[in-house]
Formats: C-alpha cells, structure tokens, sequence
C-alpha cells in the first residue's frame, strides 16, 4: 500500500547488486528469528561483503531494518493489492484486497511473524512496522470511501466502525491467529475474511 514505507527510493544500478544481498541477509536472519541477535559483521559475512560496505549502504539498524521495504514491493502478491486499491468497482476491489491481503501474509509469514515479534522490543522494527500500519490505514481509508460513494457499505454504518472492520481483516496478526488456531490454508483464511467483510460491511452481498 501506497507511501514511504513501502515506496524507497531506487538505488544506482551499480549499487543495486550489493544492496541486494544485504537485503536478502536481514530477510534471512528476520526470517529464523536471529536479526535480533545479530552484529553488523554476522549480517555482513551472510551476504559476502565488508562491515565497511553494510554501514556504506545502510547507516543505521533501522536503514537494515528499511532495506525490507525494498523486497516487499517486489513481492508478487503485494503487487496484487496495490493493483486491486485502484480498480474502479468498489466490490470488486474489496474482495481482491482481502483476499490478496490473506496471499501476502502467507508469502511472508515466516518474515512478518519474526518482525512483529521484534517489534515489541526493537524499537528500529518497532517503526517500521507502525510506519506500515499506518500506510495500510490510509490505503483502506481510501477504498472504504469509494465503497461509501458507489453505495455498497451497510446503511448506518459509522465510518470508523468500517475502517477498524476492513484493519482487522487485512492484519497480519489476524491471518496469523486464524493460521495457528484453524487447518485453513492462506486462499481459504482470504476468502474467509472476505465473507465476513461482506457480512458486516456491505449492504447485501452480491
């Protein structure tokens, strides 16, 4: 979803390689859950550069941190949502943002579960993930008002109690609970959340 969290800045081609495999390294390390443990010279030796060329590219834990950003809009799923925010039906929109939501925190999960986890403590991770809440919010805020202009939302429904509906749904810690509590697979927890959106949010469900 659209803003700086997700949206860096492209690096010069000559720099792209190295800067790649930096930010493959912090994946790796978020993703078994050792990033938090990790020196500047453990996340140099995984991706076979100096400590001096980390601290060149990235000057801080939360420029590590940062580097995420630029993975994940390469994500083919992720892609799917920005997609699906400017489809014209409202509907139609809807349904491919829950669903996609549900691919990408399946795509990720490994990744999103070790970040979140870090979030409670680191305070780089910490910012990062607030930073993504809040372009997510922005993102539904736009989709939840162009449901409202077409007509489709529940006559009554207060526009809060709409936006706080469609952040549950596409929560990562919501597709996390429903992965750990139920046998549902990433396809079946988006078309789950998807009906319980339509169910709450919509005036019928067509």
């Amino acid at each position: 979803m659209k803003s700086r969290a997700y949206r860096p800045r492209r690096p010069p081609e000559r720099t792209a390689e190295t800067r790649r495999a930096i930010m493959t390294a912090v994946r790796d390390l978020l993703a078994e859950g050792k990033f938090q443990e990790a020196t500047v010279e453990q996340v140099a030796e995984r991706a076979r550069v100096s400590r001096a060329t980390v601290y060149q590219h990235f000057r801080s834990r939360m420029g590590l941190i940062d580097a995420i950003c630029e993975t994940i809009v390469e994500v083919p799923e992720f892609t799917e949502i920005i997609r699906a925010l400017d489809l014209p039906d409202a509907s139609q929109a809807f349904r491919s943002v829950i669903e996609n939501s549900a691919r990408f925190h399946g795509a990720e999960e490994g990744l999103h579960g070790h970040l979140y986890a870090l979030a409670e403590f680191d305070p780089a991770a910490a910012d990062f993930v607030a930073r993504q809440t809040e372009d997510r919010r922005q993102s539904l805020r736009r989709l939840l008002e162009t449901m409202r202009r077409q007509g489709v939302l529940r006559h009554g429904l207060k526009m809060s109690d709409g936006l706080a509906t469609l952040l549950t749904l596409t929560s990562p810690r919501t597709f996390a609970e429903l992965r750990q509590s139920t046998n549902m697979t990433p396809d079946e927890i988006g078309r789950f959340l998807r009906r319980v959106g339509e169910e709450t949010l919509f005036t019928q469900s067509d």
